[in-house]
């Protein structure tokens, strides 16, 4: 059996059929057939069992297909990694980024852009979870979180300390504010940067915990572009990094200096430990080391 073959095989069992999977493969369907059949063969076991239209793998089938995968994956990462030791860089970063970071994405890609001119991007925005899932699957190389975080397997690169500062609604009796204590913010609605046992409600929550007060929290929103929506809206006030507001400043909304606190937060870029990364996404790291 060759890789060729366990190609044929993968688009079988994702198909689930010959005619689907020939179309795949662009070829005609009795030589996929009859690949299908010399694998069978060769291996002694039933890889499929026909129902209907549709073909269903059977036990020693399902195992095929996840080593497979396992397989044809690793012999593309070598190729590519192969072709990759050739002179110049082109192709494709993909980056993903989490809500309360993407205020830091746009002037790296923009310096990254003025270097390396003949890559292009893929940008994906979601939270902790999602980016760890992409991470795994090789849909991102490289990403942008907001400290600390909860990615598993992954180095991180620190980026510079900031400060919180309090958002609120412009025309409320807070907004005359310069300066207000933390521990008087267990007293206001507030909107919660993140949701339970993400990076930065966890911060802010043992913060309130250590100052031996319980936030007042109505409402939990990873997205900072929604967060602020809802601050003008007069929903509640938020805690936020400084970037965050700074990227996002309204005429609606008036940020107010947090004292009796020493939480900070930053950015990071994180990438999976010990895997293959491309020449470009190990450029665009060294922007930042």
């Amino acid at each position: 059996m060759d890789i060729r073959q366990l190609r044929y095989f993968i688009a079988i069992a994702e198909e689930g059929q010959i005619t689907g999977a020939a179309k795949r493969l662009n070829m005609a369907q009795p030589p996929l057939s009859q690949q299908l059949k010399q694998i069978e063969e060769e291996l002694g076991v039933t890889l499929v069992e026909r129902s209907g239209k549709r073909m269903e793998l059977t036990e020693a089938g399902h195992i095929l297909y996840r080593q497979a995968l396992s397989i044809v994956h690793q012999m593309e990462e070598a190729l590519f990694e192969v072709k990759e030791t050739g002179e110049g860089i082109r192709g494709s970063l993909s980056i993903g980024v989490s809500a309360l970071s993407a205020y830091f994405l746009p002037e790296q890609i923009r310096l990254f852009q003025q270097r390396y001119p003949r890559i292009t991007y893929k940008v994906w925005k979601g939270d902790t979870q999602l980016l760890n899932q992409w991470l795994e699957r090789r849909t991102i190389e490289v990403a942008i979180v907001r400290l600390p975080h909860s990615l598993t397997n992954c180095t991180t690169i620190p980026l510079e300390e900031e400060s919180f500062v309090l958002i609120v609604p412009a025309d409320t009796p807070h907004a005359s504010l310069q300066q207000i204590q933390m521990r008087d913010l267990a007293q206001v609605p507030l909107i919660m940067p993140s949701i339970p046992g993400l990076g930065i409600y966890d911060l802010i929550v043992k913060e309130f915990s250590r100052l031996g007060v319980e936030p007042h929290v109505i409402c939990e929103c990873p997205d900072i572009s929604l967060i602020v929506s809802m601050v003008a809206a007069k929903v509640g006030a938020s805690i936020v990094p400084r970037s965050a507001w700074e990227t996002h400043r309204s005429e609606q909304i008036h940020a107010i200096e947090i004292a009796g606190t020493s939480i900070t937060s930053s950015a990071a870029v994180v990438w999976q430990t010990g895997r293959h990364l491309s020449k470009a996404a190990k450029r665009f790291i060294e922007m930042f080391s």
